[in-house]
């Protein structure tokens, strides 16, 4: 009987930690946007898995680690996290979820300049030198004809 007791008890215990530990676990659907993601833009990213009322706290880490963090929000599945502008351009980016000490990590994402660098630079030198050549148009504007000089 005292066997018995303890074997339902342990089959609880396993049953409750199972269920427990299988409703916690997240899983990265994605990025509402078209990748490779841009910095400086704001961004929805999706999971799915897990329960209500748990925090979410979300990464964005590469090669060297931990980039930038976000607020905890509630696990509704959704979140919107704008990058920081000042990220390197590169793939090795990735998502991480982190729900009490469960950490979820997502696939690579890849990051670019919101501008080019080629159109960058070539507005820094383009710009100054053709401000440098003034226009022989007059813009539009008519000259008037001067009065012919007065007879004295």
């Amino acid at each position: 009987m005292k066997n018995q007791r303890i074997n339902l008890l342990m089959f609880v215990f396993l049953f409750a930690f199972s269920v427990s530990s299988f409703s916690q676990t997240l899983k990265f659907d994605g990025v509402s946007e078209v990748k490779p993601l841009k910095r400086g833009k704001e961004y929805s990213i999706k999971w799915s898995g897990g329960t209500k009322d748990q925090a979410v706290k979300i990464e964005l880490h590469n090669a060297s680690g931990k980039v930038q963090t976000w607020d905890e929000t509630l696990n509704d599945g959704e979140d919107a996290v704008k990058l920081n502008s000042r990220l390197k351009p590169g793939n090795n980016y990735s998502f991480k979820f982190i729900v009490g000490n469960e950490l979820v990590s997502s696939q690579n994402v890849q990051i670019k300049r919101r501008i080019p660098l080629a159109l960058t630079i070539s507005s820094i030198i383009f710009v100054p030198v053709i401000a440098l050549f003034p226009s022989n148009e007059n813009n539009g504007v008519e000259l008037a004809n001067p009065p012919p000089p007065a007879l004295n």
